[in-house]
């Protein structure tokens, strides 16, 4: 299974991660938003894998697909703990 890389922005230190519908903790089914330039990217987690989340992308927003280069919903990515500005459950 090819992943995308993607150089995710991270969340400043000292802001945690917002958990909403019941989340409490980030978890395979979650679904998390990133950001990269500041446009955002929405996945539902997979696994983690030494460290790492494994994720499906099931939204980017319109007009952004050339932010994300050849990633498209149904990619496969992987990013840090750091890397999550939100989860829903």
């Amino acid at each position: 299974m090819k992943t995308q890389e993607i150089s995710f922005d991270q969340r400043e230190e000292g802001h945690p991660i917002v958990f909403t519908g019941g989340a409490d903790t980030v978890s395979t089914g979650c679904e998390v938003q990133l950001q990269h330039h500041s446009a955002r990217i929405s996945a539902k987690v997979l696994k983690s894998t030494k460290g790492d989340w494994l994720a499906e992308v099931t939204d980017i927003p319109t007009g952004y697909a050339a932010v994300f280069d050849s990633v498209e919903i149904g990619s496969k990515i992987r990013f840090q703990d750091r890397h999550i500005f939100r989860c829903a459950a």
